[in-house]
């Protein structure tokens, strides 16, 4: 014979049971602890190749601070530099999708009464992550550009 057991009854050993706390704070937990893991995943990317397009400009403009050959080769040894981290047009380049086709990098000399400046800058807007497209955010442009004081060699 069963007893039947009073909705008072179910109620305060529902209240008083732990059953199942863990799972419960996991699943309440674990939604929040993935979306700040990818989300510094994804910023650290951006942040990556940031510092990578960066890195690409000050050798550019270091290189023709520098060069005193033709400017037709001294411009594309310093594109290469930037782009690829090389003299030569390799596979890979430094940051995904940032080619001289997609994004180039200009020179400018500015000379000035004691001295000549080259700037080296581009505009390369980064490749959306599947984050960023959940958040709203369509796309990111990065403008860069570096200085650097004609030396010559």
């Amino acid at each position: 014979m069963r007893r039947a057991i009073l909705p008072n009854t179910r109620v305060r050993r529902f209240r008083t049971s732990d059953d199942g706390a863990a799972m419960t704070e996991a699943l309440v937990a674990l939604p929040v602890l993935i979306l700040l893991t990818v989300g510094v995943l994804e910023f650290g990317s951006l942040f990556w190749q940031r510092e990578q397009i960066e890195t690409g400009l000050r050798d550019a403009a270091r290189y023709m601070a520098r060069c005193r050959h033709d400017t037709a080769i001294c411009e594309t040894v310093a594109r290469n530099l930037a782009y690829y981290g090389s003299v030569a047009a390799l596979a890979n380049p430094r940051v995904p999708d940032w080619v001289p086709a997609g994004s180039p990098i200009s020179f400018s000399e500015a000379t000035g009464a004691t001295q000549t400046i080259v700037t080296a800058s581009t505009t390369h807007q980064l490749v959306n992550s599947p984050l960023f497209s959940i958040l709203g955010i369509d796309e990111i442009t990065i403008t860069s550009w570096h200085n650097q004081r004609v030396i010559g060699w």
